[in-house]
């Protein structure tokens, strides 16, 4: 009997260790194989950087993945994405463009419910000459606000083109900005937002049903502050400008007190960079914006 009992606890320390050895797994986060930019690459600038990683929660949901790129002795925070991913790998890909840091070290961070995290690193060099690209010129887009029913809501800034709710329909992958107004510090502010964002459903409610909702990221700093001039934006005639005005840092997916002539920097979900001139905002739900854009090829 004596013996039996041994066994016995053996047994059930043998399956406690292995179910805590199960429950402990640590997150992961590896790159993907493929054409991304490489470890030790030489890129010139104004190149395009491109990164796929894979992460993963481990035995705990995979709660946050953060970017950054550490370029001229300054962190810059190119994503902090807070999400919920159980038991499934999640992929994500990253565009950006390379700068004039002689070097730059990308940080790449899974983290998972329990704060346990693991990061991995690609060093990316400078190479010879420039590589800015061509840009696409739509001088004049106009899109409704929430409650305007003369022109289309949904826009897709790769190709200018404007979606009505009832165009919409299939094309929702296309789709990279709405707008709306909203009272925030007792103002009525003309907003650029976009399918990914929370708020987006509680004004177009057909979003909430979309199963790809794109993000936008729009740099609200440099809006408020005016940090883009008219005359720079009339002069661009390459992707240099937008890629230089844009901040990740200050950056979101709600864009508030676009007035008009106001210049707003972004970057698509695709990772191109461009820039809005707001021609016309109404303060008013029934009202409409007039925008022209600028966006890489």
């Amino acid at each position: 009997m004596r013996k039996l009992t041994i066994c016995l606890i053996a047994i059930f320390l043998l399956a406690a260790c292995s179910e805590k050895e199960s429950v402990d797994t640590p997150p992961s986060i590896t790159f993907q194989t493929g054409s991304y930019t490489q470890d030790g690459e030489a890129v010139p600038l104004g190149g395009k950087l491109t990164f796929g990683i894979t992460a993963n929660g481990g035995s705990e949901p995979l709660t946050n993945i953060r970017i950054q790129r550490v370029a001229g002795g300054n962190v810059i925070t190119e994503v902090d994405k807070g999400l919920f991913v159980k038991n499934e790998d999640y992929p994500y890909v990253v565009n950006a463009v390379k700068s004039d840091a002689s070097e730059e070290v990308w940080r790449f961070m899974a983290m998972n419910s329990k704060r346990d995290s693991v990061v991995i690193t690609r060093t990316v060099l400078l190479g010879e000459g420039v590589a800015y690209g061509p840009i696409r010129h739509f001088p004049s887009v106009k899109i409704g606000m929430q409650n305007n029913t003369e022109y289309p809501h949904f826009l897709c800034l790769s190709t200018g083109t404007t979606y009505s709710n009832e165009e919409v329909a299939g094309n929702e992958a296309s789709i990279d900005l709405l707008a709306f107004v909203y009272q925030t510090s007792g103002i009525w502010s003309p907003t650029l937002n976009c399918p990914q964002y929370t708020t987006a459903p509680s004004y177009y409610p057909i979003v909430g049903s979309w199963t790809t909702r794109n993000s936008t990221l729009y740099d609200y700093n440099a809006v408020d502050n005016n940090l883009v001039s008219l005359d720079e934006f009339n002069a661009a005639t390459n992707d240099s400008l937008l890629v230089a005005s844009f901040k990740p840092q200050s950056s979101s997916g709600n864009c508030k007190f676009c007035f008009t002539g106001k210049i707003v920097p972004f970057k698509t979900q695709l990772g191109k960079y461009g820039l809005i001139r707001i021609i016309h905002a109404d303060q008013v739900a029934e009202g409409y914006m007039e925008l022209e854009i600028k966006i890489q090829e």
